[in-house]
């Protein structure tokens, strides 16, 4: 009695946490940053390539240019403007102890943008990142500040927001400040995938992982599979689950995550807060192998020696079950959004037969242990890796073969165990260079080769027959050189300026990729900008800089990263 008396105690704090840390944080009331309807692409916490989405993406409906207003009174503290990530940004620090990030911009208001404008002139640098002093740009709660874009690292146009503790700079969860964004919707759960943990557990009798579909019947999700499901041994489980807001079609990322194995709790999550610090820990999070081959994204509830993610609680035997202590088990899953909308899974299991005839244990005989703990070396005559202590998630066998060199390569092909285990932080890697003339050493660079056959450019310098450089994947890597310059086009052919007011350029490079571009109109610097994902360069037509009615000459310089040079020259009359 006692027993379950204290599990009812334990049940009942961890809803209250949960329920404490859905309400409004204390001195806040922003309005939205939009003055139309809040409908979200996407959520905080969501699982993206790599990390954990820190904020929540605005629907534009499909267009830029809507107006976008400071959320709170406060003051602008950092401008920046990059070709990737969240391209055209405000940043306001508010009195209240947060700051609010507007990224993915079109353009800021006109006082705004002449500002950062004079300061990109002055570093000759269209990428910029800048700290205005203490109250140079203060703002008023609804304060116009710029329009909507599809800048930056962005798939489509819409508006990234942010909320951080201004001292930290942590993202927090902006659903927790109670917008007006409609969600009665519950979780949904696709599948749930149970994992043998060592060489003597099983799942019906196997030591491989095993997934099953699920489907709701009766308010509850449960497998479609009639067959037992019989453990052995400590086993862990993930589940692929989404969420979905009103009125858009958009996967979400859930808030939280509980799993009860016969009414303990041995796993939850909680998406308050997550770090820029831990945000790739995600890696670990999910089952990475299933995300890369299949795209799947599966949350594991079962936690990896290295995984320091912080949103974990209540967890036992970091989330791992031992499936010999009973004969007959109930798995629980419980799902929860922002909102409070709630979605189970309930699962029935059987331990395995204690007549059951354990398999030999199969020891890698090719492999090489490495310990997460430590560093990690390998090497021969053609190759050697360093991984940092602490680069692993968990300790595994790695693998390792080599094979010839293809016609444009300068080394082997380096098979570097699997693209399917994930890393958390960069190793050193050098390979030996094979046949490649000394006039051509600036030209060389490791290559990682990917499965669809593109290249992505590591880098790389030479160090005594060997090119050394540092990457954060595991795959197959040689080396190549590239002595091709950028491929510089204008995308409309005009000697004369009639009713545009912008000139365009697509740049591109196959190979190192582009490392840097200017632009001068009359021997000037003059400001081009970047679109990285579009390929895409351009110059406005800058009143302020250029004369009216006269021919002007245009000098575009495209450098790669191994240093080839592309120059194009023409004439415009404006």
């Amino acid at each position: 009695m006692q027993y379950k008396k204290l599990q009812l105690f334990f049940c009942f704090l961890v809803l209250s946490l949960v329920t404490r840390a859905q309400q409004a944080p204390e001195n806040t009331n922003f309005i939205s940053p939009v003055n139309f309807p809040m409908y979200l692409s996407g959520n905080y916490g969501e699982i993206r390539s790599g990390h954990f989405h820190a904020g929540i993406d605005i629907k534009t409906q499909g267009v830029i240019g809507k107006e976008v207003v400071s959320v709170e009174n406060g003051y602008i503290s950092r401008i920046k403007i990059s070709a990737n990530s969240y391209g055209k940004t405000l940043y306001i620090t508010h009195p209240n102890g947060y700051t609010t990030v507007y990224g993915h911009l079109d353009h800021f208001t006109p006082n705004i943008s002449k500002f950062i404008k004079s300061k990109q002139y002055e570093q000759n640098e269209f990428e910029i990142n800048y700290f205005p002093e203490v109250n140079q740009f203060k703002v008023s709660k609804g304060e116009l500040l710029a329009y909507s874009g599809n800048t930056g690292g962005s798939d489509g146009p819409h508006l990234h927001f942010e909320i951080r503790e201004t001292n930290s700079q942590i993202p927090v969860n902006p659903l927790l400040f109670h917008f007006q964004i409609e969600d009665d919707i519950p979780p949904i759960f696709y599948s749930i995938s149970f994992y043998p943990i060592k060489n003597n557990s099983f799942i019906n009798y196997k030591n491989d992982t095993i997934s099953f579909r699920l489907k709701m019947k009766d308010g509850v999700y449960s497998t479609t599979d009639t067959n037992e499901l019989l453990f052995n041994g400590e086993c862990g489980i993930g589940v692929e689950i989404v969420d979905y807001l009103n009125n858009s079609r958009n996967k979400c990322g859930i808030y939280s995550l509980q799993l009860k194995i016969n009414n303990q709790i041995t796993y939850s999550h909680l998406i308050n807060k997550i770090s820029f610090n831990e945000t790739s820990y995600v890696k670990s999070h999910i089952d990475y192998k299933q995300k890369i081959e299949s795209k799947k994204t599966i949350q594991k509830t079962f936690i990896e020696p290295n995984n320091k993610l912080s949103i974990y609680k209540s967890i036992i035997n970091n989330g791992i079950y031992d499936y010999n202590k009973d004969s007959l088990y109930i798995i629980e899953l419980i799902a929860t959004d922002t909102y409070g909308n709630k979605s189970t899974t309930i699962i029935n299991a059987k331990r395995g037969s204690l007549d059951f005839q354990e398999p030999p244990v199969i020891v890698p005989n090719n492999g090489i242990h490495m310990n997460w703990e430590l560093e990690n070396i390998f090497e021969n005559e053609d190759i050697k890796i360093t991984i940092p202590r602490k680069s692993l998630y968990n300790s595994f066998y790695f693998n390792y073969y080599s094979s010839n060199p293809t016609n444009n390569s300068y080394s082997k092909i380096h098979h570097i165990h699997n693209e399917n285990t994930p890393i958390h932080k960069k190793y050193s890697i050098s390979l030996k260079i094979r046949n490649l003339p000394e006039k051509l050493y600036d030209k060389a660079f490791i290559a990682l080769l990917e499965k669809d056959k593109s290249i992505k450019p590591i880098g790389g310098t030479i160090v005594n027959q060997y090119i050394v450089a540092e990457t954060k994947q595991f795959g197959n890597y040689t080396v190549l050189i590239d002595t091709i310059k950028p491929i510089v086009n204008p995308i409309l052919k005009q000697e004369k300026l009639l009713n545009s007011n912008k000139i365009n350029f697509s740049i591109s490079d196959d190979l190192s990729g582009i490392k840097s571009y200017n632009g001068y109109i009359d021997n000037k610097w003059a400001l081009f900008e970047y679109d990285l994902k579009n390929d895409l360069l351009s110059y406005t037509i800058d009143e302020e800089r250029i004369k009216k009615n006269k021919k002007h000459e245009l000098e575009l310089f495209v450098i790669d990263n191994t240093g080839n040079i592309t120059t194009y020259y023409t004439t415009f009359f404006w």
